[in-house]
């Protein structure tokens, strides 16, 4: 294995990994980040396409580097301060990845015979999103569907908080809500909204072939407009000393019960 030694940081590969620190990089480039020894080889274990990976002087000396898939990855080194101004997190592991952008059409998760969409509008907290994806995969969801306005999925925070989910599922960015609800609608998917404020219990609810779990927004839900187009709401009975669930538990509770009624694939 050759591993190139970069001295400055002008050099156009660490310019592009600052790049991607911020969304309009990634867009633009169609390329995200991964930090982490676990996270770089679940994408390698996945097949995603990894062009660069990047460690510290430290890491070269104490680290691994015996990845599967790795025939047309480039590796370099620098130095542990050049890296550290790399990364986007407090305490680096030494490891980062430049890899390509992985998204799903929408109709390429809608042929199976039994569908688990997790939908999520307007989530803005990266670690909500991530730990949903997250929550999402361990329940045996087919599939992420994010609407336009809901936080970058490939953003730092969220691809750590996923732990591998990224990679793992179908995950569909940037669709307008209205078009989503049609789509599905077509394909006779059923939409069970999560809301507080629902009369119907989800305890109370039988669990279709397929399905998809909408979540709103952190401090809104989804809006009334929203709600009106889905095929139902349900709520997750709590204690009345609590005022709510964060979002991201909520969707873990509904998937915990949908998944026991359905099983986890």
């Amino acid at each position: 294995m050759e591993i190139k030694e970069i001295f400055s940081t002008a050099n156009p590969l660490l310019k592009t990994i600052r790049l991607l620190h911020d969304r309009s990089g990634r867009k633009k480039t169609g390329l995200f980040l991964l930090e982490g020894l676990r996270l770089i080889e679940d994408a390698l274990n996945n097949e995603l396409d990894v062009l660069d990976i990047v460690v510290s002087q430290t890491y070269l000396k104490n680290g691994r580097l015996d990845f599967p898939n790795i025939d047309q990855v480039e590796f370099s080194v620098v130095d542990d301060v050049m890296f550290n101004q790399l990364s986007t997190t407090t305490t680096p592991q030494g490891i980062l990845a430049v890899a390509k952008m992985q998204t799903s059409e929408l109709s390429e998760i809608l042929y199976q015979e039994r569908i688990l969409l997790v939908v999520a509008d307007m989530v803005q907290d990266p670690g909500n999103l991530g730990t949903i994806m997250r929550t999402a995969l361990a329940f045996g969801a087919t599939g992420a569907v994010l609407t336009k306005g809901t936080t970058d999925v490939f953003s730092p925070k969220v691809v750590r908080a996923a732990m591998g989910a990224l990679f793992a599922m179908p995950v569909v960015t940037d669709i307008v809500f209205q078009d989503l609800i049609a789509e599905l609608k077509a394909r006779s998917v059923e939409i069970i909204a999560l809301d507080q404020n629902a009369p119907e219990s989800i305890w109370q609810i039988d669990i279709p072939e397929k399905v998809a779990l909408l979540l709103g927004n952190e401090g809104n839900g989804l809006s009334d407009e929203y709600m009106k187009l889905t095929d139902r709401t349900v709520a997750i009975p709590i204690s009345a000393r609590s005022e709510s669930l964060n979002v991201a538990t909520a969707a873990g509770v509904a998937l915990a019960y949908i998944s026991s009624k359905r099983g986890v694939n």
